[in-house]
């Protein structure tokens, strides 16, 4: 046989070196197809923006019945805006103004709706009533004092303006029986009037 003939052993050898190549390369191809695998799906969700990831839905609550005595409003600075009340069985909704004070209030009292307006020193200006005799509003000084009273019982519209000490001086009235103007002094007496049937005598 010739030397340069190789023989069945070197031959087996290099069948068996070819073949754990093989086996090399068939296990380095499935690596990087799993890696290619792999990387696809992430590079897609690496491509997608931030915002559209879902966001979870806020919380929420849903209540059938909210019992309270007393509810407070308050701003950002913590300052009370609005008072809802029921205190003495009035239920009242009191609003405060940028410093704290009561500015207007809508309740029911006793003799029914009313609404309250407040200065800024927290007097009452003005008031809005609706009683079982009709509807009232009373115009007040910033003392407190009311010095004009609009009124419109079942008799008919009136209105009566009364001096500083809060005594009635000037009286308009429109009645079935026809309207009357009546102007009072400081005592009270009747000085001067009118009626659809003529003069009052004082």
């Amino acid at each position: 046989m010739n030397s340069n003939t190789p023989s069945l052993a070197d031959l087996e050898a290099r069948l068996a070196k070819l073949e754990r190549q093989n086996r090399r390369l068939k296990r380095l191809g499935l690596l990087c197809l799993l890696i290619a695998g792999l990387g696809f799906p992430l590079a897609q969700a690496l491509r997608k923006p931030l915002s559209a990831a879902p966001r979870p839905a806020p919380p929420t609550a849903s209540y059938d019945t909210l019992v309270v005595h007393r509810l407070e409003l308050r701003d950002d600075a913590d300052t009370l805006r609005g008072l809802w009340t029921a205190s003495g069985g009035a239920p009242t909704l009191t609003l405060h103004d940028e410093a704290g004070k009561p500015r207007a209030a809508l309740g029911i009292t006793p003799h029914g709706p009313g609404l309250t307006l407040y200065d800024a020193a927290g007097q009452t200006r003005a008031m809005l009533m609706l009683t079982p005799g009709g509807p009232y509003l009373t115009l007040l000084d910033d003392a407190g004092k009311p010095h004009a009273l609009f009124g419109l019982p079942a008799s008919g519209p009136s209105l009566v303006l009364t001096d500083a000490a809060g005594k009635p001086r000037a009286m308009l009235a429109v009645a079935p029986q026809g309207s009357a103007l009546a102007l009072r002094d400081a005592t009270g007496k009747l000085r001067a009037g009118l009626s659809e049937n003529g003069l009052f005598k004082p």
